[in-house]
């Protein structure tokens, strides 16, 4: 039998990071689940996972962490997900994951394209077979070849899986990054405290990474996954205010969600067309619900199939607990999310 105590109690000292014992809770009917979930209540890519989660009907231990750090009054006071024990637990799937860290900002988050971010959150430990798996997209698709029951997120017909990874490509690659952290100089839509907030996270965040290399210098792993986030983030810094970048990340996003119109109404995919919902639609469900937040459907409101897609998705009860109440009460108040905070009957809060 194999013995996966070490990885359990990795997994231990990284849940000593989270200060408040209340964000560690067990979701499902089982008192020792399979899985752990390390994430965040505002991370878009943590809403896709536990969206996921919600659909598959699977049972976790819900590790929640604070991935914004503050200043105290002994100076900065790093966010959890930078603790050294939750990057040496996250480490091991970087080494499995074969990628080079990540080495620029393009304001997106995909593995695929930017490399791998060795301080970010989600983070998934199986406890039945030893596994560390990072990045949203393939703890997702991990997550539904778990069992194929209650729902098959990623079909077996080789179009329709064609088709739904293509769309969740496409999720995958939105500037996500730019549209939050970024200050559009023409119409930047987002709540005055989270545009407060965002004037200071890059700094707050560079200080935190270079006192932890200074703490941890005994450690070359982890220096160098610090450093590694430390290029990224004073990218991320210099573009924040670049009008040409703002403007180039969203007219990107009209792009794709042109892109999107077509598709729907080509009825190559979605729940709306008597597909069964699948994972292309939990991914799509997350970042509409992030970008409505944002102030930014005003960008789909002439495309008449996105509109209802939207509609559609935020009536969905996994979406509305794991993206739109989780949004609610972890963000910032946004007007933009009036119109579709109310759960339907029976979804907790």
């Amino acid at each position: 039998m194999t013995n996966h105590a070490p990885l359990m109690e990795m997994a231990a000292a990284a849940r000593a990071a989270i200060l408040d014992p209340s964000r560690i809770t067990l979701v499902g009917e089982q008192a020792n689940p399979r899985f752990e979930l390390f994430h965040a209540a505002s991370s878009l890519c943590s809403q896709k996972v536990r969206t996921v989660l919600f659909e598959k009907r699977l049972s976790y231990r819900s590790s929640e962490m604070l991935i914004l750090g503050s200043m105290g009054r002994d100076g900065v006071i790093p966010a959890e997900h930078y603790s050294p024990a939750y990057i040496r637990l996250r480490l091991i799937a970087a080494r499995d994951s074969g990628r080079q860290y990540v080495n620029g900002y393009s304001g997106r988050t995909s593995v695929e394209t930017e490399g791998f971010d060795p301080c970010v959150v989600p983070l998934l430990v199986d406890y039945e077979t030893g596994r560390v798996v990072a990045d949203s997209r393939q703890i997702c698709g991990y997550l539904d070849a778990v069992s194929l029951q209650p729902i098959q997120l990623v079909p077996d017909d080789p179009d329709t899986r064609s088709e739904v990874m293509h769309q969740v490509d496409i999720v995958d690659r939105i500037p996500n990054g730019a549209l939050l952290y970024g200050f559009h100089p023409d119409a930047d839509f987002r709540p005055g405290p989270l545009k407060l907030s965002m004037e200071t996270v890059y700094d707050i965040k560079i200080m935190a990474l270079e006192q932890l290399i200074a703490a941890n210098a005994g450690e070359p792993e982890l220096v160098a996954a610090y450093r590694a986030k430390i290029v990224k983030e004073s990218a991320g810094r210099k573009l924040r205010h670049d009008p040409a970048f703002q403007r180039a990340a969203r007219d990107r996003l009209g792009e794709l969600l042109q892109d999107l119109e077509r598709d729907l109404a080509a009825k190559s995919f979605s729940c709306l067309n008597g597909n069964a919902f699948s994972l292309a639609d939990a991914f799509w469900g997350v970042n509409l619900v992030r970008l409505n937040y944002l102030g930014l459907s005003s960008m789909w409101r002439a495309l008449a199939h996105v509109q209802r897609y939207f509609e559609a998705l935020a009536r969905r009860p996994s979406l509305c607990k794991e993206v739109i109440q989780a949004s609610v009460n972890s963000m910032p108040p946004s007007t933009y999310m009036n119109a579709i905070s109310e759960c339907p009957a029976g979804v907790a809060a």
